[in-house]
Parts: structure tokens; sequence; C-alpha cells
């Protein structure tokens, strides 16, 4: 069959088309068999319905565009000023779409390029999509690029390079293996494994999960496990699980509902709760702490710590009007002025004017003016005590002291 034209709001019946279709405004195609086949392009003046699936060689034009089955293109599609609506699968090389597009079932394709917004029934695998508005994705996603102005939704997994969106991200879980850019809020209903996760917003992870780094400016909640590298979160991270990693610098408030272990550092400027065991080579808390037992090279608290199980590190340094609830243990114990702690065991302890102990226990004891102690002082090395301390018992200098609870 030669190239076919069709004029204004015509209905034809068509089957095979050797070389190119022309359509104008309004017309609707009808397949004579099964599926309208075009060798060429399908060329468009204006809207345009086909009644069945598409098979063409390009599809190029404007206006709005319905295909009524699957639509299958060998090149591109480009619509200027449309919205393309596939009531089956589409598959293409590229796709570029001023306003919409709606695809029912599957859609594949290299590139995606769309102006408006994106709704897919069925799974979409793409090299890249570049979409104005929103992409929203009722099944699973693969491809390496995803930039989104709008907000993002995948029911099922997601697998891709990076994630670029200014608005909010869902996704069923997944793997994103280097970057996801997200300036609002970022959601992952099931496991996620990711490189570099940096939200403006808010972060929730629905399972365990593993990344590299984690930078939000809001708040982090997960329901699960949590491996990473380095958390730097402005406000609040939550963790139901475990928690291992290498640092943690939390502006607001971290609680962990399990263990949290990490090999460098744990900064808080608030409030900290751990339900678990904390280890960390280096805790700096603003505000306070909470865990059942604390392990740690150096830790300094500025609020108040809190353990069931007692504080064990080289370097203790409780700040100045400071609180110590549950054992401190360590080489050297620094007590702020006017601060209050339960029992010490340390091999060097000095306890800074008007602090308060209720029982101490070390090798080298050095207690500074109007401070008190409550219950049993045992040294075995050296104590130097100002003469307005308060002992309520009699120091004593013994040839060892009892063993630290942990």
């Amino acid at each position: 069959m030669p190239n076919v034209h069709t004029q204004r709001r015509t209905k034809t019946t068509i089957g095979h088309v050797d070389g190119d279709l022309e359509l104008s405004d309004d017309a609707v195609i009808t397949p004579q068999t099964d599926t309208i086949i075009v060798d060429g392009r399908i060329r468009l003046d204006g809207n345009a319905t086909f009644t069945g699936p598409v098979k063409a060689e390009s599809i190029k034009g404007e206006g709005d565009v319905e295909i009524q089955g699957d639509l299958t293109a060998a090149g591109d599609i480009a619509i200027s000023d449309g919205i393309l609506t596939v009531t089956g699968s589409l598959t293409a090389r590229d796709v570029d779409v001023d306003r919409s597009v709606i695809v029912s079932g599957n859609l594949t394709v290299e590139d995606l390029d769309v102006g408006g917004k994106v709704g897919v029934g069925g799974d979409l695998k793409a090299r890249s999509a570049d979409v104005g508005g929103s992409l929203d994705v009722r099944e699973s996603a693969t491809l390496d690029d995803i930039d989104v102005g709008g907000t993002v939704r995948i029911t099922k997994n997601v697998s891709c390079r990076t994630i670029d969106v200014g608005g909010s991200v869902e996704v069923g879980g997944g793997k994103i293996s280097e970057d996801i850019d997200v300036g609002g809020s970022f959601e992952s209903a099931g496991p996620l494994e990711f490189d570099t996760l940096d939200v403006g917003g808010s972060v929730n992870l629905g399972g365990d999960s593993v990344g590299r780094r984690i930078d939000v400016g809001g708040v982090v909640r997960v329901k699960g496990n949590l491996k990473f590298e380095e958390i730097d979160v402005g406000g609040t991270i939550e963790i139901d699980g475990n928690a291992t990693g290498r640092s943690v610098d939390v502006g607001g408030i971290l609680r962990v509902g399990k263990d949290l272990d990490l090999t460098g550092t744990l900064e808080v400027g608030g409030k900290c709760r751990v339900d678990g065991i904390l280890n960390s080579n280096r805790i700096d808390i603003g505000g306070v702490i909470e865990a059942s037992e604390i392990h740690g090279d150096r830790v300094e608290v500025g609020g108040a710590v809190t353990t069931a199980k007692g504080l064990k590190a080289s370097i203790i340094e409780i700040g100045d009007r400071a609180r110590a609830r549950g054992p401190l243990v360590g080489d050297s114990i620094m007590i702020g002025e006017r601060a209050a702690v339960d029992s010490v065991y340390g091999k060097t302890v000095t306890m800074k004017e008007r602090s308060q102990a209720k029982l101490l226990n070390g090798v080298d004891l050095r207690i500074e003016s109007r401070c008190r102690v409550e219950g049993q002082v045992l040294y075995t090395g050296s104590l130097k005590a100002d003469e307005d301390a308060v002992f309520a018992v009699e120091p004593k200098k013994v040839d060892a002291i009892p063993n630290a609870p942990l």
C-alpha cells in the first residue's frame, strides 16, 4: 500500500501501510485485522485515535494521541503539545512528549523525556527518564538515571544508578548504586541498598537497608537494621533495629532500638537513646545520652548520661552541671563543676569544684573545693583533696580497688 493521507475528522480502516501514514486532526484509525502496521513513519497534524494496536517505524506530530492496545515503534516517538495515551504496553527507542505519557501496561524505551507527568501501569525499563512533573510506576522500574522535577512513585522495586528529584520520592525498595538527591522527602517501603542519600526534608526506610552516606536536613526513620559509613542529620534519626557504621553526626535526637556499633565518632547535639549496647571510638553528646551500656575510647557528655550497666572508656569527661546515672569506668575520669555522678572506677579521677559522687574508687584521686562524696572512697595511689571537700566516710588507701562492673 502506498503512503496514506487522511482528511480532518475522518474514520479510516487500515491494515498494512508500506510507507508513511499522515493524519489530520481528529483522525480515527481502525485496524483491518488485529494490528495497524505502518512500515514508515506516522505523521500527525492534530489529535488522533487508534482503536487497535499499532506498529510503526516512528511517530511524530502534535496533539493528543490515543492507542487502544500496544504501541511498538522501532525508532522515536515525538509528540509536541499533546498527551500520549496507550492502553496496552509501549516499546520505542526514545519518547519525547511535551505534556503527558499514560501507559496502562509496560513502558520500554531508551530515553524518556516528558514535560508533564508519566504514568505506567506495569514495569518501566529505560536508560534515562527526564520528567518535568511526576513519574508514577505501579510495578518495578529498571533504568540508569531518574531526573524528575516534582514527584516519583515506584510501587515495587527500583534498580537505577541515580535519582535526582525536586519534590518527593516513594519506592518499594531496591538498589540505587550511586546518588539519591531529593529536595523534599524520600520513602522506601522495603529494604534499600544505596550509595549516597542526600535529602532536604525527611527519609523513611521500611526494612533492613545498606548505604554509604546519609545526609538529611530533617528526619530519618528506619523500620529495621541499618548499615552505613556516615550519617549527618540536622534533626532526628530513629532506627528500630541495629545500626552499624563508622560515624554519626545528629543535630537533634538519635534513637536506636537495639545496638549501635560505630568505628569512628558519635556526635549528638540533643538527646541520644540506645536501647541496647553503644560502642563508638569517640562520643560527644551535647545534651542527654541513655543506653544499656556504653563502650568507647573518649566520651564527653554535656548534659546527662544514664546507663543500666555502666559507661566504660579510656577518657571520660562529664561536663559542668551534668549528671551521670550508672557506673563510670575509665583510665582518666573528669567530673565537671557542680556535676553529680554515681559510682566511679578510674585510674586518674578529678572532681571539679562542688561536684558530687556516691562512690569513688581509683588509683590517683584529685578532689577540689566543696566537693561531696556520699559513700566509700578507696584509692591505691594518691589522694589530693581540698580542705573543704566533704566525705561521708573517711577515704581509705587499699592494695586494690573493687572490680568495676564492666
